[in-house]
């Protein structure tokens, strides 16, 4: 019986830890959950080659969830904390977006994504 308790005590400290969030950007951007994510630049995988872009630097993305009840982070998520860093370089898209993802050795599921932010003509 003791050691039910002892579970279930730890089983919920876990979660009080782990807040409201349910997952966590490398970079301190708070990722919203599914129905709040809206970019604020364009994220694509596409490399734009018919638009005239200026590439100003590599951004990367890498969206962890919390614990083993959280759901799985999206390359939608992924997308939102890259348009945020664009966004702070004055970029208007992100190309050449990359992703992976998985379980690793401190994490319960990610997902990691990198790309270009540039300055691009979208008329």
């Amino acid at each position: 019986m003791k050691k039910v308790i002892y579970g279930a005590t730890i089983l919920l400290l876990a979660l009080g830890i782990s807040g409201c969030n349910s997952h966590r950007a490398q970079s301190g951007i708070t990722v919203p959950e599914k129905g709040e994510l809206k970019p604020e630049i364009l994220v694509t995988e596409s490399s734009m080659k018919d638009k005239d872009c200026t590439a100003l630097q590599t951004v990367d993305a890498s969206v962890k969830k919390l614990t083993i009840f959280h759901s799985d982070p999206t390359r939608e998520q992924a997308n939102y904390v890259l348009s945020k860093k664009g966004k702070a370089l004055d970029a208007n898209v992100v190309r050449n977006v990359k992703y992976t993802s998985g379980v690793g050795m401190t994490t319960w599921g990610y997902v990691d994504a990198t790309g270009e932010a540039c300055r691009c003509n979208l008329n």
